[in-house]
């Protein structure tokens, strides 16, 4: 008997069964993951009718399937109580209203805590940040607005940078949001109102339970799809227009429960900022923010 090549039989052998095994384990979710939700094709007449309309694409597009699922969110009681112990230990006024609105009544300091899990904080005059604030640096506002909200128990887990607005006023608004798994929750967002060199508003909405079942996922619409479902609602932009980002997250309004389901949505940001989200499931348009000016 020629051992040698039984050894080969043996290894060859041993080969096919790891490789058909393979196959059978593995090859489902391969294959899902290889193909693509957006073609060449599909791609180049999303171009074309961006094109036609007055907009560009500044941004790849994510071409691959994308699965995903509702998921379940509740306010977020513990961050709620966080900021209820550091009132309390400054021993504040606390009243609680007839619509269970609990009210915090401060010597510069009000905060407004509502049913929804809303919570609203006003500073009157104002809380002294930094002489001329509003005129620095973006990278300097944040890192002084993001140290005054540690400091406040008002910076909650999660917290993403998003934009800067300057409002008619002479007043800037810092916006963040919401990221939970690397994945944005756009529902769950902090802003900050700074006049000059003051805050004199702190809003925050931010979600827990955050809630997922991967048994359930489900392929969502192409960002191709989405691009022409919001060219369709909006219409043709009447100077040129450049898409700046389009990513995949959560995105519901907000409602006064315990608990509810968030839909996937693609967040779809154009020059100036204008962000649309649009639902990943049924194509449709959920909201539009559209921001006057954006701080460089």
């Amino acid at each position: 008997m020629n051992l040698g090549r039984a050894k080969l039989v043996l290894i060859i052998a041993f080969i096919g069964l790891n490789l058909f095994l393979g196959y059978h384990l593995f090859w489902p979710d391969f294959g899902r993951l290889t193909r693509v939700a957006i073609t060449a094709e599909e791609m180049r007449i999303t171009e074309v009718m961006l094109k036609e309309n007055n907009y560009s694409l500044a941004v790849p597009l994510v071409r691959s399937i994308q699965t995903i699922d509702f998921i379940t969110v509740s306010p977020a009681v513990g961050f709620q109580n966080k900021i209820r112990d550091r009132l309390n230990e400054e021993g504040v006024l606390y009243i609680e209203q007839d619509d269970n609105l609990m009210v915090y009544y401060g010597e510069d300091e009000n905060v407004f805590i509502y049913p929804t899990g809303l919570i609203k904080v006003t500073y009157e005059p104002g809380y002294f940040i930094s002489d001329g604030l509003i005129n620095q640096e973006q990278r300097e506002i944040r890192s002084k607005i993001e140290l005054f909200l540690e400091n406040k128990a008002l910076k909650p887990e999660g917290i993403v940078f998003d934009y800067l607005e300057r409002v008619e006023s002479g007043q800037v608004i810092i916006y963040y949001y919401q990221v939970n798994d690397n994945i944005p929750i756009y529902s769950g967002y902090l802003k900050v109102v700074i006049d000059f060199d003051k805050i004199i508003e702190v809003e925050v909405f931010w979600l827990e339970s955050l809630e997922r079942s991967p048994v359930r996922e489900i392929e969502v619409i192409a960002a191709t799809v989405a691009l022409t479902n919001l060219v369709k609602e909006i219409g043709s932009s009447s100077e040129p227009q450049k898409i700046k980002q389009v990513d995949l997250g959560f995105f519901s309004h907000e409602y006064d429960a315990e608990k509810w389901e968030i839909p996937p949505v693609w967040r779809i940001i154009l020059e100036g900022p204008q962000i649309y989200y649009v639902n990943a499931f049924t194509g449709n348009l959920e909201q539009e923010i559209i921001i006057p000016e954006q701080l460089p």
